[in-house]
């Protein structure tokens, strides 16, 4: 058997007493009825050494209530720190969740912060340098108006030296403005670079309202120079002045156009002028053409009394080539091109001469109860080509180029017709006028008049 030491044996010892007495002590609390005897007659012994009369009910009482309270934990009271902190401590899953978005939240606007201050940085320095460059825009309109300024001035001194002050006075204005640098401050909070932005978009407002209007007026006293140098360049021209004696409606234009110019209108419009006087070769060359005209009917040999509708013609279209007025031109040419082809065709007027058609009409006039005789007739040629000639119907006075129409006549010829084609259905004689070459108007006997009808 192996020797122990002494100081390992009183160690383990000392252990085993310290167990026994605390299973003593536990059995003896757990042993509730020996410890309540025991209890009751040592207080009934030192209340009777004491000479005290206490009944046994309420020694009783007292022991029961001493077992009801000798195993309860008696928690100590906390301060109000320690309280919340438990508090927290057993709700920590929901504290943590709120605390997780109230931090979220505080990122959130704080972010949000920055991105606004810096982007009103952004639109301080935006806004500046837009400014700066307003600036010099109105330095360059400022050389500019220095060189219009060099430009002589014919017409147009009235328009002109009222765009000149009112340009003047408005660079002169914009011109002396001095703006700051703004500086900015690295601050969360930014009241006073939000005050900065709004002055410097005011000014820059300003600026550019100006700018719009200096560029505006500029680019019209520009193009009233350009005007009065090519309108000057115009008038002051040998050609053009020639050409107004034989047209004065150039001269009337230009007169118009520089009185305006005298009474401060600043929009002149020169080109009528010019389209005018452009027009003056397309007036000699018509003129040219009437004369061609003319030359051609005379070789016809068209005689003067049928020459009125030609003459009448062409006097209406001098006269409005005076005023280089071309309204009329395209009739002209379609009138004189069927003058001439008229002269150049030998034609006879036809009376129809078919069963089934009328050749003639007796016209009843509601007003006066008189009558009207009128004969179908065409216009034919030798060949048999029926060749359509203006007519201007005496009921209506429309005039229409027609192929047929009715001639009027008397009485007397007009049933001489009629009992001609009552005998056979036929007219034996059925030429009623006749118009040579080198003729406008038709040869016709004492019967036949001049009104003619294209309804009937």
């Amino acid at each position: 058997m192996r020797e122990v030491k002494l100081s390992d044996q009183l160690g383990a010892m000392a252990i085993i007493d310290e167990l026994y007495q605390n299973q003593q002590l536990l059995l003896e609390h757990l042993d509730r009825e020996t410890l309540h005897n025991n209890l009751k007659q040592s207080i009934e012994d030192y209340y009777q050494t004491q000479n005290l009369a206490i009944d046994d009910k309420t020694i009783e009482k007292g022991i029961n209530l001493w077992f009801d309270k000798r195993l309860r934990f008696n928690a100590p009271k906390r301060s109000w720190l320690q309280r919340f902190l438990v508090a927290c401590y057993l709700k920590r899953t929901r504290l943590f969740t709120i605390v997780g978005i109230i931090i979220l939240l505080l990122i959130l606007i704080i972010s949000s912060r920055l991105v606004q201050t810096e982007k009103l940085k952004n639109n301080i320095f935006i806004t500046y340098n837009h400014i700066l460059a307003s600036q010099q825009s109105l330095n360059d309109l400022n050389n500019q108006f220095d060189e219009l300024n060099k430009y002589q001035i014919i017409f147009a001194q009235t328009p002109a030296k009222h765009l000149k002050d009112s340009i003047a006075n408005l660079l002169n204005k914009q011109i002396g403005l001095s703006i700051d640098k703004p500086e900015i401050e690295k601050s969360f909070f930014f009241q006073k670079e939000e005050d900065t932005l709004e002055k410097l978009q005011q000014t820059n407002d300003q600026i550019s309202q100006k700018l719009s209007e200096i560029s505006t007026q500029i680019t019209q006293l520009t193009i009233l120079l350009e005007q009065d140098k090519k309108l000057a360049k115009l008038i002051h021209n040998k050609a053009f002045i020639k050409a107004t004696k034989q047209y004065p409606v150039l001269q009337i234009a230009a007169d118009k156009v520089i009185d305006a110019l005298n009474q401060g209108q600043k929009d002149i419009d020169i080109n009528h002028i010019e389209t005018l006087y452009n027009s003056v070769d397309r007036a000699e060359a018509l003129k040219i053409k009437i004369d061609a005209d003319n030359k051609q009917l005379q070789a016809l040999n068209v005689p003067i009394k049928d020459m009125a509708p030609v003459t009448t013609l062409q006097n209406e279209i001098k006269a409005n080539l005076t005023n280089l007025n071309f309204e009329h031109v395209e009739l002209y040419h379609q009138m004189m091109s069927y003058f001439i082809k008229l002269a150049q065709t030998p034609l006879t007027l036809t009376i129809i001469d078919n069963p089934d058609s009328k050749s003639g009409i007796e016209r009843t006039h509601k007003n006066t109860n008189g009558k009207s005789w009128y004969l179908i007739v065409k216009p034919m040629t030798p060949t048999g080509k029926n060749i359509p000639i203006w007519v201007q119907s005496i009921e209506t006075g429309d005039i229409q180029l027609a192929s047929i129409f009715g001639q009027q006549v008397t009485q007397q010829a007009f049933n001489s017709v009629k009992a001609d084609k009552s005998a056979d259905g036929h007219i034996d004689n059925n030429k009623l006028c006749d118009k040579p070459v080198g003729r406008l108007s038709f040869n016709c006997p004492t019967s036949v008049k001049s009104g003619r009808i294209l309804e009937w």
